[in-house]
């Protein structure tokens, strides 16, 4: 099942990561802005409370040189100091300037008279420290917001009196000029109780800076503020100013009683721009969110349709593990995987197994072509189809093979009747495309009971019971049936032991080559030898060929048999010294389509050390009909090696003279079949006579197999053809009589 909800739930986790990343991201800004401007609002308030401090020294450094005049060494001319001290405020700009004596009486510039005794910055000055501080000069002076200065009158190491001045409001008590202040900032000189002393704030104008903040502002903040104002500490912070939050800095100003300068900028004003960029920066993470979920929504979609895919693959793969491709029956695999369920569906005890083999089916690939094939193939599916019914099982289980299991069987008289319908269903031709096909098939029959298929597992047994009674009504005649029986059961037994005897046959040396001779009987002297594989077999004896090779092909043993017999003919080639002997060695069509057959051929050839021309490898019909293409080109291979080629049993096929121009042979070997009439039918006779002339024109050799009479030799030697291989001149013989024999003819 496709894991829908886990994908979804990844895709809102991947949305959510986004946005949180994007909300971390706008947050980590303004938070870094925010810093950065305290920061600099805190650097601003130190060189601010530098430059206060710059301008209160230089007014006190002014009314120091104010202290030095003579007119303040002495009592009396009061005109004369109110003069100077006049002089000097307006020089100045301060609101008032006064001259005390040691008594602490005051007169100003405007010819007041005010006593100051009491006042801290006096008693200061009268120490000789020249200050400043928050104190009023007179009560009654409303515009008079600070003593700014107080400066000591020093003669001859004694303080004879006090200079003191103070400042507009509106001037900014002279201590603000140099400091330039932002249209978007406020600053402040402030006591450390938080009494505004000056300040360049615009609308932001107050007296007492904490309690103007308090209500609106965090209570840690402002308490952290008012202990950095109290310890003279410099700091920066957050406060509310007018419903409006403001960033600070502050720094306390050298010189002074505890005197703090403070800037301030509104936090709306400073993140305007950053807003901008934040908003884009918003605005380009929800394109990111969006093009993500544009990309998830297809990459869902693709990885549905891929899985869906996956799925639809893996269900086919699944489905013709068990099916045929082309017909749609069960396969071998899959009428195992579906009998027990056939049995328990149709309730049956019994059955018949059926298989069926359509007789002379390549002949249908090779005349109409294999699409033709492929829907004659079809075609008997279908009607074998319609003719078992639902109820029963009926599949392909090889390429021109069928298998049909039919309930309620349960004699041998059923069986054979059955198989007669299925033999009588297959005499109806078939119109494929147009093209009439008629073609017989051969039957194997097996009874066979539900124990053995459900309980002991034995459907591969029944399996191979009708594939072997299938192959022997084939061989006794294509187009019948054959039942199987008791005796057939110990014919499978005995081909099971002999399979497993074939496997140890070469390393038990009873697999060896026997070589018969190839006569020019002309010339009266042995040409060749074709090497045959014999098998003495300890427990059965002397082997037919037929039998064991059959075997082999169906087994896979050929591989090993083929290339013992290769390596035993080329020893036996090494040892004749007649360079003008060739032996030759027969090969299935299993083995040459083998991929490495050519290579462990040239491989031994030159292990050998052989001749060109020395050895041949005899090919049938039946190696050309699968891959014809593949087939001439492994032969050129050898041909370029020095290894000649033969075509064995020639004229046996129906297209063999469409080989003759393309394949790259030496010679062909007429058929046993042909040669056993010769002598006494003529038609037999010119057929061969044909065959011979038609080889010599395309520069053949010609070797007639099965020759066991001098009559047949003449009458081959008549037509042209004067090689001659069959017991006329000896049967197969063992490698030591070859060579004796070769000796013995090569003298007659």
């Amino acid at each position: 099942m496709f894991k829908k909800n886990k994908i979804i739930a990844a895709i809102t986790i991947i949305v959510l990561l986004l946005l949180a990343i994007g909300i971390g991201f706008v947050y980590g800004v303004r938070s870094i802005l925010t810093s950065s401007t305290q920061s600099s609002l805190q650097q601003i308030s130190e060189q601010g409370a530098s430059a206060v401090h710059v301008s209160i020294m230089g007014n006190l450094d002014a009314l120091s040189t104010l202290s030095d005049q003579e007119e303040f060494s002495e009592p009396g001319h009061t005109e004369d100091k109110i003069r100077i001290l006049s002089g000097e405020a307006k020089r100045k700009n301060f609101l008032r300037v006064g001259y005390a004596d040691k008594t602490g009486l005051a007169v100003t510039n405007d010819g007041k008279t005010v006593r100051v005794d009491k006042r801290d910055y006096f008693q200061r000055a009268m120490e000789g420290y020249a200050n400043t501080s928050g104190e009023l000069m007179d009560p009654f002076d409303a515009n008079c917001k600070i003593i700014a200065y107080a400066v000591p009158i020093i003669r001859n190491n004694n303080v004879n009196g006090v200079i003191v001045a103070t400042a507009e409001n509106n001037g900014d008590l002279n201590i603000m000029d140099n400091i330039v202040a932002g249209a978007d900032t406020s600053v402040y000189v402030l006591s450390p109780d938080g009494s505004v002393i000056s300040s360049k704030a615009g609308q932001n104008e107050i007296d007492h800076f904490f309690q103007y903040i308090g209500a609106q502002s965090d209570k840690n903040e402002l308490e952290r503020m008012q202990r950095d104002f109290r310890q003279n500490q410099s700091g920066k912070g957050a406060c509310v100013i007018n419903g409006a939050a403001n960033l600070i800095g502050y720094s306390a100003i050298q010189g002074t009683d505890g005197w703090m300068f403070a800037v301030t900028v509104d936090e709306n004003k400073i993140m305007a721009q950053a807003n901008k960029i934040l908003v884009m920066s918003g605005i380009l993470i929800a394109f990111l969110v969006l093009e993500f979920l544009v990309f998830a929504a297809y990459f869902f979609k693709l990885k549905k349709n891929t899985y869906e895919a996956k799925l639809r693959q893996e269900e086919e793969i699944s489905h013709f593990t068990y099916n045929d491709a082309l017909t749609d029956l069960p396969n071998r695999k899959g009428m195992k995987r579906n009998i027990k369920d056939w049995f328990n569906l149709t309730n049956c005890k019994t059955g018949g197994a059926f298989f069926l083999d359509v007789d002379n089916f390549r002949s249908v690939n090779n005349t109409f072509g294999n699409d033709i094939g492929d829907e004659f193939l079809a075609a008997a599916a279908a009607r074998l189809a319609a003719f078992t019914g639902d109820k029963n099982i009926i599949g392909r289980i090889g390429g021109d093979e069928y298998a049909l299991f039919i309930s309620d069987i349960s004699t041998t008289a059923q069986l054979e009747e059955f198989a007669k319908k299925i033999v009588e269903l297959f005499k109806k031709p078939f119109l494929v495309q147009k093209n009439v096909i008629q073609l017989t098939c051969s039957i194997g029959a097996v009874l066979f009971h539900y124990s053995e298929v459900v309980n002991e597992n034995k459907f591969d047994d029944i399996i191979n019971r009708g594939e072997f009674v299938l192959q022997e009504a084939k061989r006794s005649s294509k187009g019948g049936y054959e039942i199987f029986n008791d005796q057939f059961g110990t014919s499978i037994e005995r081909r099971f032991q002999m399979l497993s005897e074939l496997k140890f046959s070469i390393y038990n040396d009873e697999l060896t080559c026997y070589y018969q001779p190839q006569y020019d009987y002309d010339k009266k002297a042995i040409v060749g030898f074709e090497s045959l594989a014999r098998w003495n077999s300890a427990k059965f004896g002397m082997v037919p060929p037929i039998q064991f090779i059959e075997l082999a092909e169906e087994t896979g043993f050929i591989k090993q048999l083929g290339r013992s017999v290769i390596n035993q003919t080329f020893a036996f080639a090494k040892r004749i010294k007649n360079p003008g002997i060739r032996v030759s060695f027969n090969t299935s069509p299993v083995e040459l389509m083998q991929a490495d057959f050519t290579d462990y051929v040239i491989e031994r050839f030159r292990y050998y050390e052989l001749e060109p021309q020395s050895v041949a490898i005899e090919i049938t019909e039946s190696c050309l009909i699968e891959s014809f293409d593949e087939v001439v080109k492994k032969l050129r291979i050898l041909t370029d090696c020095g290894i000649c080629v033969y075509l064995d049993d020639f004229g046996t096929g129906f297209s063999s003279l469409a080989y003759l121009k393309e394949l790259p042979i030496h010679s062909v070997k007429i058929d046993k079949s042909f040669i056993d009439e010769i002598v006494s039918d003529k038609v037999g006779r010119d057929i061969v006579d044909m065959i011979i002339r038609l080889a010599h024109r395309l520069n053949l050799k010609v070797i007639a197999e099965g020759v066991e009479t001098q009559e047949q030799a003449q009458c081959i030697s008549d037509c042209g053809c004067s090689l001659i291989q069959g017991y006329y001149i000896s049967k197969p013989v063992s490698g030591e009589n070859a060579i004796t024999l070769l000796d013995t003819l090569k003298t007659c």
